[in-house]
């Protein structure tokens, strides 16, 4: 299934964008990138799994279908956002394994521990992330896994100069350095397995057409649909990539300690741009 097919059954979408959703996937260019690179780093099982701050649900619904025998958890503070999550949940015979509760994370009590969580592109969003990050690695099951992907502080824009990435709303800050994330985890008393960057140059290159489209907000919904299917498969030929410094940061880290994990160091070029 393509990533957000199941959109067909939001209702709250017009019929055009649902059967669009049904046809092509959900068109969000840099949320099909963050999925291609979080599903290389994902554990080879789970059974208990926190989506934590969900959104569309589209990473916990995959989560759902990846590990077949899984309960997964989407936590999101929307509430009519996760009423939406829970009818496609519904629609697509998910329900009894993947629930969608609402709840501010700095403020979730679970009362279980899991043995993956998911953390994608939320804590930019999160004024007090220190200690959401800490709350996050208290949930995690000994053995467990989790996985965090957050925007870098910097982008290429529009190709090849490094700035400071956008200003998009909602966003409380533009990013994170590798540095500085790592030792936000680090802190948790985690073990970092893996460290690196996403978004190579086609992948950049096609999220920045996307942003310079839409603006961050869905304007030009018409054009962006045109140009979408063109866009995704540019950014799907870089998913092999291994940027040495990309406009996002992905960590998988483990709770407990364990022999011969591989940590991707940070490249000078951030030192010398700061």
């Amino acid at each position: 299934m393509l990533a957000g097919q199941e959109l067909f059954w939001d209702k709250s979408l017009s019929l055009s964008e649902r059967l669009y959703c049904h046809l092509l996937g959900i068109p969000i260019v840099g949320l099909r990138i963050r999925l291609r690179r979080i599903k290389k780093l994902l554990p080879q099982t789970a059974a208990n799994i926190l989506d934590a701050g969900c959104g569309r649900g589209i990473f916990a619904r995959f989560l759902a279908a990846k590990f077949p025998m899984a309960n997964v958890t989407g936590v999101d503070s929307d509430t009519a956002l996760q009423e939406r999550n829970r009818n496609i949940a519904r629609a697509i015979d998910i329900e009894s394994r993947c629930d969608f509760v609402v709840a501010d994370l700095t403020r979730y009590q679970p009362g279980r521990k899991f043995d993956l969580i998911l953390s994608v592109d939320n804590l930019e969003h999160i004024e007090d992330d220190i200690e959401v990050i800490h709350k996050l690695a208290s949930m995690l099951a000994e053995g467990g896994t989790m996985i965090v992907h957050v925007p870098h502080y910097y982008r290429r824009w529009p190709v090849f100069r490094w700035t400071e990435n956008f200003d998009v709303p909602g966003h409380v800050r533009p990013g994170y350095h590798l540095a500085e994330i790592r030792s936000r985890i680090e802190d948790t008393g985690l073990t970092i397995q893996a460290a690196g960057y996403s978004y190579g140059l086609l992948e950049n290159l096609s999220n920045n057409i996307s942003y310079a489209v839409t603006g961050a907000e869905e304007r030009n919904k018409y054009l962006y649909a045109l140009l979408f299917p063109l866009l995704n498969l540019i950014a799907w030929f870089g998913q092999w990539s291994r940027p040495d410094f990309g406009a996002g940061i992905w960590i998988r880290a483990y709770q407990g300690t364990q022999q011969g994990t591989t940590a991707l160091m940070e490249d000078d070029v951030e030192s010398k741009l700061t």
